[in-house]
């Protein structure tokens, strides 16, 4: 049985607080969108991550930059918002990283579905009460990596 969350298509049609907040949502979500259950061994190669990654339907987009277990993220496209990443941590096919933005602060995961596509999703927002954490809940994003 899967998760319906996994299955539910991400929303581009946010009022524009939820714009804003499109953004973070896929740099919290890219950092953990990139694990996946898929075995395939290009998924579990670390250079499968490296490269420009944009969310699907906006102009949001991140590099990735992976060493050894571990990868950064760059703004390249930030949706006009201004984020910081932590240093991610890569685990075969899936990944993890701290994403801050005014005052919250948030775990993403990140699944790799193929090596050119990944699902983003929060796996933690904090406060929980904050604005942004409310809109990202039960959220997820899809990135496409660009060539």
């Amino acid at each position: 049985m899967t998760d319906p969350r996994l299955s539910a298509p991400y929303s581009a049609s946010l009022p524009p607080i939820g714009r804003c907040a499109t953004g973070l949502l896929a740099a919290l979500m890219l950092g953990a969108a990139l694990a996946s259950s898929a075995g395939a061994d290009e998924l579990t190669d670390p250079d499968t991550w490296q490269g420009e990654w944009q969310a699907e339907n906006t102009d949001f987009s991140v590099s990735v930059s992976p060493s050894g277990t571990n990868f950064r993220l760059e703004p390249l496209r930030p949706a006009g918002i201004e984020w910081q990443a932590g240093e991610g941590m890569i685990n075969g096919s899936s990944g993890t990283v701290e994403v801050r933005y005014q005052g919250v602060v948030a775990q993403v995961m990140v699944q790799l579905t193929s090596p050119q596509t990944a699902i983003v999703r929060s796996m933690s927002c904090q406060p929980d009460y904050h604005v942004v954490c409310t809109l990202v809940r039960n959220q997820q994003a899809r990135f496409v990596k660009l060539q």
